[in-house]
Formats: structure tokens, sequence, C-alpha cells
């Protein structure tokens, strides 16, 4: 039986049908088993499950809910074996210094994927992407998108040196509107939520969210979320 969360574990686990589901189509070769609450047999879910995977991989047991304290809709546990990526190097990039929330990080996968960006390199030390919160928060998304963890921002620049680098920062930035074209493959880079970019990471293509004067800045997952909207919108014109 699976024990309650910890980062040093050599596997991970969703909750809930749907980032559970996602577990299975995109990362099926990973799948351990499927953990499903005796409440949820007759639901069409669960009729689903059973001719996704085989049958011997669904563990049907209350025991299992009780023991990780899960929510009460939580009815499946999606048991898989941590795993490594590689970033596409002719797609474009969002990297991410530092990360620290976990609810952010999820977020933030979960937007990419909602504007078709597959590639999310990670500077660390970051939140536990396996984390089942972060797992959570992406809604399976983490499933759909490469990751690929850096020790520094210049192992990163090592590995894809063919990329342009377009970071965001309210320093030393001009105006993210006035960007009317952009060059690709591309590098989208974000800071830490406390922090922000470090300083030597700036460049000649460095962005800033115009913002009124009467807030520190975005919250990171937002600015994210609007700086791809804009970008995407402006690949497409």
């Amino acid at each position: 039986m699976i024990k309650k969360y910890q980062k040093d574990f050599s596997y991970s686990y969703t909750t809930g049908f749907y980032p559970t589901f996602e577990l299975i189509k995109y990362k099926k070769e990973y799948l351990k088993c499927v953990y499903v609450n005796p409440n949820a047999v007759d639901t069409e879910g669960f009729k689903k499950l059973q001719i996704s995977i085989p049958k011997e991989k669904i563990i049907i047991s209350e025991n299992v809910f009780n023991k990780l304290m899960l929510k009460e809709n939580d009815n499946v546990i999606g048991v898989f074996d941590k795993y490594n990526d590689k970033l596409d190097k002719d797609d474009n990039h969002v990297v991410l210094q530092r990360p620290s929330d976990m609810g952010n990080l999820g977020n933030i996968m979960r937007t990419m994927n909602a504007f078709s960006y597959k590639n999310l390199a990670i500077i660390v030390p970051t939140a536990d992407i396996f984390n089942p919160k972060t797992i959570r928060a992406s809604m399976g998304s983490i499933f759909k998108i490469n990751i690929e963890l850096f020790n520094s921002f210049e192992e990163y620049i090592e590995k894809y040196k063919d990329h342009t680098y377009y970071p965001f920062a309210l320093q030393n930035s001009k105006p993210m509107q006035s960007l009317k074209n952009i060059k690709k493959p591309y590098s989208l880079l974000y800071g830490n939520e406390a922090t922000g970019l470090d300083r030597e990471l700036l460049n000649e293509n460095t962005l800033k969210i115009e913002q009124a004067d009467d807030i520190d800045s975005l919250n990171l997952t937002t600015a994210v979320a609007v700086s791809l909207y804009y970008i995407k919108n402006l690949e497409n014109n």
C-alpha cells in the first residue's frame, strides 16, 4: 500500500479521475496501479478506467484513502514511477528560476498547456514537481509537457544555446506590447515569486507587463498567463 507522499520516494500519485486519466493517456508506461474507492465503482469514470488499463492494475480499497486523508471526491489514486524528460531543442521554452510554490508551479503547467507550450525548464532549487499538490494544481497537464531541471541558468544556456532569451522583469525592461515579432526558437524567463529574476539574466530583450503604479507586481502565475497569451497571439498574427 502506498504511503503519504515524501519527496525522496521513487513514485508519486495523482488524486481524482481527471488527472489520473491524463496520466494514463500520456505517461501510461510509468503507471504502477490505480486505487479506487469502493464508493466510485458504479461511476462512469470507473467504467472508463476498466477499459483503459489492465484489470490487475486496479485495486479497490477504502483504507488507502483514509490513510492519505484525501478530499471526499478524490475517489481515485493513480500511482506512477517518477521519470525524467528532455526538452525539445527546436521548440520554444518557458524557463522558471527557483519557483517555490507548488500551487503556482502546477498552475503554470496548466497555463502552458492551454497555450500549447510543451517545454518547461526549471532552475533549481524548486518546488517539488512530482508532489501530488503540484500535480493536482496542474490538473494533469504535467503529463503533457516536457520538464527538465538545471542546476544553473548557465547549464541551461549551454544545452540550448540556439534559443533567443526574453526575460520578464520590471527593471531595465521595455513594455511587452512593444514586441512586434519574436525570434524562434525562444525562451521566456520568469523569476522566483519573491525575488524575481537575477539581474545578470536580464538582457536587451527584457520585457515587462505594464500595470498600475499602486501595486507591487503580478502573481507569477498571472504574469506567465498574460505573457503567453500575448506572445501566442503575436505568433499567430
